[in-house]
């Protein structure tokens, strides 16, 4: 029966038999041309996974997860750590504004000065230092959000702005260190 049909179609048995023998050859060299490939593959693999010291690829990743948690901790403790000192920093003196000047007339030499010393909320301290031949008199004024209870010199004034960082500011405590007073206080 099998071979009416291929002599139905004009194609003899035996160049069936024989497409059919080349073929079954054909897959034999692929399937041992896989299994040359597997095996070179599982020997690259095998020498991978084991490394210096028989320490093989499943205990270097649990090592690495271990080293990846530890640097995540670490970076979580870093910005809570961040956060303090940010936190500080608001309450810290960071802006400061000096200005040197002659108090008095009969004294030479730049020995008195304003130093105004904010927080990044310009709230802070002026201190001013006036030196005279009898002594030297220091005073302290309190400033809240850029502003004194107390009257400000024109100095305390300069120094505040200096500190703030005002336009035209360093200017004037440079152009006041330069100019003498006429009168003194």
């Amino acid at each position: 029966m099998g071979t009416d049909i291929f002599d139905s179609i004009g194609i003899s048995t035996d160049l069936v038999v024989v497409i059919l023998i080349v073929f079954v050859f054909l897959q034999f060299l692929w399937i041992l041309t896989i299994i040359f490939k597997y095996n070179k593959l599982n020997k690259r693999i095998s020498h991978f996974t084991t490394g210096k010291e028989a320490a093989n690829l499943e205990q270097v990743m649990l090592k690495r997860f271990s080293e990846i948690k530890q640097i995540v901790k670490n970076e979580k403790q870093q910005n809570k750590d961040i956060d303090i000192i940010n936190d500080k920093f608001l309450t810290t003196f960071c802006k400061i504004g000096l200005v040197k000047y002659d108090a008095f007339k009969e004294m030479s030499g730049k020995l008195s000065f304003s130093l105004a010393l904010l927080t990044e909320n310009h709230d802070g301290i002026i201190i001013t230092s006036m030196h005279s031949r009898e002594g030297c008199f220091t005073y302290c004024k309190e400033v809240t959000n850029e502003e004194s209870y107390y009257i400000l010199s024109e100095e305390e004034r300069i120094a505040l702005n200096v500190a703030m960082g005002k336009e035209g500011s360093k200017e004037a405590a440079k152009e006041r260190e330069e100019r003498k007073p006429e009168i003194g206080y």
